[in-house]
């Protein structure tokens, strides 16, 4: 009974081993997005541009700072420094305080600045993430190409080896010459060395993906066929294809905005504490305080702010170019997209209908093979013919997925 027991497990284990353990697309897709380092790097920007606006709060705080200065100039035989320039000795230990005041509009446009980084970035990690979801689904899709094209192949070979043995019984009856069944052997052969090459081709390509979401995992897989759904396509000003133009366009205008902040006239305040004294007799009566203001206004660079805002406006009517482009090229894309789905759909009937006639030929030839009216050779080409048709049936059906794929990544 034991014995039984182990032989049963024995056999269930060996059965999960062959079969392989089932992954889907969104796996993959999880997978990759969790573990691609460039996603991680555009997070960690993110993360590092909201220390960049605690640093700017920090820095419109008062800021203190301590300032200690001991010096000693001597006088030998009326030889040394001016002492009118020196005072002979100098002690100095204090706290300064400073703050920039009336300065409300230069950290709006840096607070915006650092606001419009956060969207650049923002917009450039759905795009990375958009283009590695579509070269993983495009990547798991030859994958499921293969692996379906060898699971039916074996299909067919399973079924050509049953065929064998009916043509040997009747090569053996004289019904059909031995050259003939050997014929049959040489295709049968044909096809488990064709069925081996898919899976070193799947192989490759599993290993591809695997590289691909940075999967580490080389167990066994067994293909589930993909689903894409149809996405609407967004409205452009939502699209992030189009959102970096924008964001261009913002940044473009908060640098001539921090020009402007450049040419305004600042104002900070500054006080001081502690002691200041040249003689150590009386250096209880030196400490003191102090306060003022320190007023700056630029009056003239030799016309820096005119070439500034010339560069800013190249690079906008740059921007504009190449926005406009990308909308053409955009609208022509995918106008191309959709076109080559509807064709590549109204293949698919003259196809199905190709291979259930292929289907029916294979039956009617098997038919007369068994009753010696016809030609093995016939019946090879049919069977040839049907592994053809359903070969172009499912690249079809794959190449309607890729397509899906592309369309709906340049609908996000």
């Amino acid at each position: 009974m034991v014995q039984r027991i182990v032989v049963q497990l024995a056999c269930f284990l060996m059965f999960f081993s062959a079969r392989g353990q089932e992954k889907t697309l969104q796996y993959y897709i999880s997978a990759g997005l969790k573990n691609s380092p460039l996603l991680a790097d555009l997070h960690n920007q993110l993360r590092s541009n909201a220390v960049d606006s605690l640093l700017l709060h920090a820095s419109n705080k008062p800021q203190v700072g301590f300032k200690g200065y001991a010096y000693y100039a001597p006088i030998v035989n009326d030889f040394g420094y001016s002492s009118v320039l020196t005072n002979i000795a100098n002690l100095t230990s204090v706290i300064n305080v400073s703050q920039q005041i009336f300065n409300k509009k230069t950290r709006e446009v840096n607070y915006s600045r650092i606001s419009i980084q956060n969207q650049s970035i923002s917009a450039a990690g759905r795009l990375t993430a958009m283009e590695l979801k579509k070269n993983i689904i495009a990547a798991y899709l030859d994958a499921w190409s293969t692996a379906s094209e060898i699971a039916f192949d074996k299909e067919q070979l399973a079924f050509s080896k049953e065929e064998g043995k009916m043509l040997k019984d009747l090569a053996e009856q004289g019904i059909y010459k031995q050259t003939d069944y050997l014929s049959f052997g040489i295709d049968i052969m044909g096809q488990e060395l064709s069925i081996q090459g898919q899976e070193i081709q799947l192989q490759k390509q599993l290993s591809d993906l695997n590289i691909l979401c940075g999967i580490r995992d080389t167990a066994k897989v067994t293909m589930v066929r993909p689903v894409l759904g149809e996405m609407p396509a967004p409205k452009s000003e939502l699209s992030p294809f189009f959102q970096r133009f924008r964001v261009d366009s913002l940044r473009i205008k908060n640098e001539q905005s921090l020009v402007d902040r450049n040419y305004k006239p600042t104002l900070s305040w500054f006080s001081d504490a502690g002691l200041i004294n040249n003689d150590p007799r009386v250096i209880y009566q030196n400490f003191g305080l102090s306060f003022g203001l320190n007023f700056t206004l630029p009056v003239y660079d030799g016309n820096q702010r005119k070439l500034k805002y010339l560069q800013l406006n190249m690079e906008e009517e740059s921007r504009k170019n190449y926005a406009a482009a990308f909308a053409q090229e955009y609208d022509n894309h995918k106008r191309q997209l959709l076109d080559e789905l509807k064709m590549t759909k109204e293949q698919l009937p003259g196809l199905e209908l190709q291979e259930k006639n292929a289907g029916l030929l294979i039956r009617e030839e098997k038919d007369l093979v068994r009753m010696g009216a016809a030609s093995i050779t016939d019946y090879l080409n049919a069977i040839k013919n049907y592994l053809s048709i359903h070969r172009s049936l499912n690249q079809y059906e794959v190449r309607l997925l890729q397509i899906q794929n592309e369309i709906n990544f340049w609908n996000q």
